[in-house]
């Protein structure tokens, strides 16, 4: 499965206002389908005071900027049409402070909505120095909520029943519309620190409440150790941040740092929870500076981190633009800039924030990289090729293959009866591999650039390039 990440208000606009929108999402379709994308992932769509909506104020309904309950009905439709599946973003973890539940709770100590969410003494919060505890701006003093992210977003008490009920009822709303994944936002925070096995069962609760048909993923930032009992009877999947930052250590060292041998154990780890465990994997979101800043725009290096991430085992997500090679640094505005359909006049193009690092200058438009064979959009829409008509790629399982060159990532993928040989140069320097290191029987599947077919047991693998070969068994 390819999914692929959205911004919303950064993607496609489709009245003029600047503001990416669901419309917008809905008339690029055509898109998704060209680059091989199987799913969307939707920022939140929820009314928000802020930009990027994760401060939920009303959890069943649209925010008017990106349009109605009905374009976002009309959106499930039509990619449901073209076989594109549909993720929501899912706050959980917290409303915003403008949500009548928070409202209500500040009235009084005894509204029937104070325990929505969690309060302390203001004494005890001074007296132990407490971060993340905030005074109210309205109602009763004496009291703090937490609120782990900022004031603005005071966390939900899921020790409450009610919040845990509201919040299913929530999610079994848009289920009912016809979303077909999950996003799980802050999913490690649903309690505090130190009580992780609570919320291990709250996701359990809330899977066991939803139809088993809908993909769950969560965002844990913590180690893929950490994340491994989530999926006891929870979540269907985790994305997993640490191998996001090995795919750039090993190229930036030129290093494969026994990368495959570590992936192949994490999800051996994951599988012994739940069979059914999936692992997402990516190599940037939202929240972090995008892989084409972290390796410092070299083409190259884009295109390989590209092919490594298409060639391991898990769910595939794809940043916005990422295909494209757009850049990106914090602060978090500026990881999220404007999808350049085309750099001239276009209603479809967003405007709502100035580009820093996306300009006519340092990035080819989508326009122009469609028809330039050698461009990262074209390079994206291979691998996702390869990938989708390539059950050992897509399904089967890891295995490291020993090879004496430190700078050489190689592995073998395997599913049933097929194997996939793959090897990605790390480093600057053409390079072969003697036939000791790979077999003689093969079949040719992908090579990343125009060079010399193997000879007498030799690969050759470019600087920065990769090689696939299906291994005849």
């Amino acid at each position: 499965m390819q999914w692929y990440s959205l911004f919303v208000p950064s993607f496609a606009d489709s009245n003029g206002d600047g503001i990416g929108d669901l419309k917008g999402i809905r008339n690029s379709l055509d898109y998704f389908v060209e680059l091989g994308v199987e799913g969307i992932w939707l920022s939140p769509i929820h009314p928000a005071p802020s930009y990027h909506k994760y401060d939920v104020v009303d959890y069943y309904d649209v925010d008017p900027t990106y349009g109605t309950m009905d374009d976002f009905k009309n959106l499930i439709f039509s990619a449901h049409e073209k076989g594109i599946k549909i993720m929501l973003d899912m706050v959980l973890n917290h409303s915003s402070e403008e949500h009548n539940w928070f409202q209500e709770a500040l009235k009084s100590k005894d509204n029937s909505f104070r325990n929505y969410f969690n309060w302390m003494k203001a004494s005890e919060v001074l007296k132990n120095n407490l971060n993340d505890w905030h005074v109210p701006e309205k109602g009763p003093v004496d009291e703090c909520y937490y609120g782990l992210f900022w004031k603005g977003m005071p966390d939900l008490n899921f020790d409450n029943p009610l919040v845990r009920s509201e919040i299913i009822i929530v999610a079994n709303f848009w289920i009912s519309l016809g979303v077909d994944a999950l996003r799980l936002d802050a999913a490690m925070h649903i309690f505090p620190k130190g009580r992780e096995k609570d919320n291990t069962i709250w996701w359990q609760e809330f899977k066991k409440a939803l139809d088993e048909k809908v993909f769950l993923v969560g965002e844990i930032t913590e180690s893929c150790n950490y994340i491994a009992p989530y999926f006891k009877n929870g979540l269907t999947s985790a994305f997993n941040f640490e191998l996001a930052d090995l795919i750039i250590k090993a190229i930036r060292d030129k290093k494969q740092n026994c990368l495959a041998d570590w992936l192949k154990n994490v999800q051996e780890n994951y599988r012994s929870k739940d069979k059914s465990a999936l692992d997402s994997i990516f190599l940037s979101n939202h929240d972090q500076e995008r892989i084409a800043s972290c390796l410092d725009g070299n083409i190259e290096k884009i295109k390989l981190a590209a092919s490594i991430l298409f060639t391991l085992p898990g769910v595939i997500f794809m940043y916005y633009g990422e295909e494209l090679g757009m850049f990106g640094r914090k602060p978090d505005e500026y990881v999220r800039e404007c999808f350049p359909w085309t750099w001239k006049d276009s209603e479809k193009r967003c405007s709502w924030l100035p580009s820093k690092y996306n300009l006519p200058s340092t990035l080819a438009s989508y326009e122009v990289q469609k028809t330039d064979t050698n461009s990262v959009f074209k390079h994206y829409q291979t691998l996702s090729a390869i990938r989708k008509n390539n059950l050992a790629l897509e399904k089967g399982s890891i295995e490291n293959v020993i090879c004496k060159d430190p700078a050489v990532l190689i592995f073998q993928r395997i599913h049933i009866q097929q194997k996939v040989l793959v090897m990605h140069n790390l480093s600057n320097e053409d390079l072969y591999l003697k036939h000791e290191d790979v077999p003689f029987d093969f079949e040719i599947i992908h090579r990343s650039a125009i060079h010399p077919s193997p000879e007498n047991g030799n690969f050759y693998l470019p600087a920065f390039g990769s090689l696939m070969v299906d291994v005849k068994m």
